[in-house]
């Protein structure tokens, strides 16, 4: 066995130091990862002979582990009284607060690197100083101390030799990956059509270190083409690991299932799914605080052996294992599950895992993204979900509301609350429902500042009672607000609205995410987005941020147009329509069930029009037929579907661009006829006009890519869903008259072209 391991400094420390309990919501900046913006403006101060960012190394043998310790360290400053490592420390906290003891994990970090370059130089002692920076106020407060080379040689062995059983570990399970990665088959007896380009397109991506953009038919087994090569990939000099990114729980199972294949074939890799906090928790309210959770307190101190068991004794640690284990050591599940990225070859989440600017894993540093592949699931659904993360808004009523809550117990809380209901209240108008601004004053920005540290103070000493839960939600708000402000440029747009309830939002509203996708992208090893729906390929293309050096493939489908009766229905369905379109609407869906045997799924531009038909439909129809419901969990979701079971009679109502619209899997018989009712066009909104002039301005057709795209990539995905393997066939009928339009017609399918017109 190999028995040599790099490791940073940081990292080392942080597996043997970490203690106590976690309270990531309102914890004052106990993570290692801090904003760049202050590292380098301290950096900027340092004197000439000061470096910044100097590389350091060792090498340790501890019981037959070759353990080689790295790192850059913040500062190597020259004084007189000789060198001084510096490591500088944002931090909320009051300076006043912040002594010699308060950060154990820093000064473990600090020393890490003192010991490396005390050994190099063969100093007989070193000063150490930590510098902190109040991200508020900016002011700083050094703490200087001085170690001896024994002192910092005997804490360096100390660590290395409390690490090294756990190295053992990592290097076994290393041991078994790269054994088992060339000898990895795809794990099914033959390629579908495409399938092998697909997954050789894959590799050659992330073997290059391009990108790729990949329209790949629905059922053609994209997510086994994809994860195959990558992990084939892995044996590749300088890719470490792969995060498979999806949009839905459902595709991540799928992920689930290919790794599961892969593992019955003799694979031996760690993969751990990510599950959002709100649903992983235990207890029935999500406060990281120790006084309320048994499994946030004391966290630290029981990590490290729930991290050992699961490593020795699980390959796949998905949510019910994550959760299995977290009981058993009685760990926050959610935590455990990020701890787990550090030490797993696949990790599956949400795209917010990586993308979104306020939740994205702070642990992947640079150095760790260039070793990263990025595997995009159902990319096209990421346009809208990016405009969404790289957007923000605040309300002057919830100012006000706090303000008025806390009066008299918390002046200054209450004072800048107020301060920012009046910056806003400026902008309310009685006669206006938008307006547009052109940059967002200063002094509201100070003020959102000083509510931050202001409710940060106190939510550290009360989080308990719906008062101050309401008090944490305006906490957030505005610290996304501050957080999306540093990217507002003209990719942006500054809203306002006045609502009738004398309300008034503030809102950057991001037009265009494709900056933010092509940056945060070019920062890993490799990314493939994947889709059957990227079309038109171009649009979607430039809006996930790509580049005229990307790779590009479009698979056509290996399905024959025989397997899909495809007909067009030009009937309208606009909104002035609907009450008197609406029999005959269900005449034909009827008439859809009586001609084709099986289950159907009907698709509906709005609940409201759904329930409209469905009711109609129950009163002509003798077939059987369920709705879908606003709000459904993940159980009601299940029940939903298994009830479209093989050789069935179900009629299934859902909404166009919802849960059951993409990502669902009915093969076979459970699913034989799919409608969808209407063009998927968004209703116009201010927002919807902006992004339409935006876009016209660039030389675009600005109500295409508002408009027309998104809401017929809505019906691609919902025709998507009847055809999924070989041996599938069933009818497709599309409800409106527009269909019928060359825009329209030119943006469906090859293997919808043999439609017919229903009369």
């Amino acid at each position: 066995m190999d028995t040599q391991m790099t490791i940073s400094v940081r990292d080392l420390v942080s597996y043997v130091y970490r203690t106590g309990s976690i309270d990531e919501r309102f914890q004052t900046n106990t993570a290692l990862v801090e904003g760049t913006a202050i590292h380098q403006e301290v950096q900027k101060k340092y004197k000439e002979k000061d470096e910044s960012e100097v590389f350091l190394e060792y090498e340790f043998d501890q019981e037959g582990v070759n353990l080689k310790v790295q790192g850059r360290c913040d500062g190597l400053l020259d004084t007189e009284e000789g060198p001084v490592i510096d490591e500088i420390k944002s931090t909320s906290r009051d300076l006043d607060e912040i002594d010699d003891t308060t950060y154990p994990l820093y000064w473990a970090q600090a020393k890490g690197y003192a010991f490396i370059y005390a050994a190099q130089e063969k100093l007989p002692n070193i000063q150490v100083q930590l510098t902190y920076v109040q991200k508020r106020t900016k002011d700083k407060k050094q703490i200087l101390r001085t170690f001896t080379y024994e002192e910092l040689h005997q804490f360096m062995e100390e660590t290395v030799r409390e690490y090294a059983s756990y190295a053992r570990i990592l290097l076994h399970i290393r041991e078994q990956k790269e054994k088992t990665v060339p000898d990895l088959n795809f794990p099914f007896p033959s390629y579908r059509d495409g399938q092998r380009k697909l997954a050789g397109s894959v590799y050659r991506t992330m073997e290059e270190k391009r990108n790729l953009f990949a329209q790949a038919p629905t059922g053609i087994g994209k997510t086994i083409s994809t994860l195959f090569p990558a992990i084939k990939a892995l044996q590749l000099d300088g890719l470490e690991r792969i995060y498979y990114l999806t949009a839905k729980t459902i595709t991540r199972a799928t992920a689930e299932e290919a790794l599961l294949k892969m593992g019955e074939t003799g694979l031996k890799l760690r993969s751990v799914t990510l599950t959002a906090k709100d649903k992983i928790c235990f207890q029935d309210e999500t406060i990281c605080q120790p006084d309320y959770c048994e499994f946030a307190d004391g966290y630290y101190d029981r990590i490290n052996g729930a991290i050992v068991d699961i490593l020795l004794h699980e390959t796949q640690m998905t949510r019910a294992v994550i959760e299995s284990y977290a009981r058993k050591h009685k760990v926050c599940p959610f935590e455990f599950s990020l701890d787990l990225t550090d030490v797993s070859d696949v990790i599956i989440g949400d795209y917010n895992y990586i993308f979104d600017p306020r939740v994205s894993l702070k642990r992947l540093m640079p150095d760790r993204k260039k070793k990263t592949a990025l595997l995009v699931d159902e990319s096209h659904n990421l346009v809208e979900r990016a405009r969404e993360m790289y957007s923000a808004s605040i309300a002057k009523r919830s100012y006000e509301s706090v303000a008025a809550e806390w009066e008299g117990e918390e002046d200054h809380l209450v004072k800048v609350a107020e301060a920012i209901g009046k910056d806003l209240e400026r902008f309310y108008s009685p006669t206006e429902e938008f307006i547009q601004l052109e940059q967002v004053p200063g002094e509201l920005e100070e003020n959102i500042e000083r509510f931050l540290s202001e409710a940060e103070s106190l939510l550290q000493e009360n989080t308990e009672g719906e008062r101050s839960e309401r008090l944490v939600d305006v906490y957030f708000q505005s610290q996304r607000f501050l957080k999306i402000l540093e990217y507002v440029d003209e990719h942006y747009r500054l809203l306002g609205e006045s609502t009738r309830e004398g309300d008034f939002v503030l809102k950057l509203f991001c037009l265009d995410p494709s900056h933010v996708l092509r940056e945060t992208t070019k920062t890993f090893r490799s990314g493939v987005f994947f889709s059957a729906t990227l079309s038109p390929f171009a649009y979607y293309k430039e809006m996930l941020g790509g580049t005229k050096d990307d790779y590009i493939l479009h698979l056509p489908s290996p399905y024959d147009s025989s397997q899909i009766d495809v007909m067009i229905t030009p009937l309208s369905t606009r909104y002035k329509s609907r009450e008197k379109t609406v029999g005959e609407l269900t005449k034909r869906l009827n008439d859809q069930v009586e001609l084709h045997e099986g289950n159907h799924l009907f698709f509906f531009p709005s609940y409201h029009y759904m329930a409209m038909v469905y009711r109609e439909f129950k009163n002509v129809s003798s077939v059987d037929a369920v709705m879908q419901e606003r709000g459904m969990d993940e159980e009601r979701r299940e029940d939903f579907l298994t009830q479209f079971e093989e050789g069935g009679r179900l009629v299934g109502f859902a909404v166009l661009g919802g849960i059951f619209s993409e990502g669902v899997d009915l093969r076979g018989d459970r699913l034989n006829g799919v409608a969808v009712v209407g063009i998927g066009l968004a209703p116009r909104s201010f927002e919807k006009e902006l992004i339409k002039e935006y876009f016209n301005q660039k030389g675009r057709n600005g109500y295409d890519y508002a408009y027309v795209y998104p809401g017929m990539n809505k019906v691609l995905q919902a025709g998507g869903r009847l055809i999924r393997s070989e041996e599938d066939h069933g009818s497709i009928q599309l409800v409106d008259d527009r269909f019928l339009s060359r825009k329209y017609l030119q943006l469906l399918p090859d293997d919808w072209g043999n439609y017919r017109i229903l009369k």
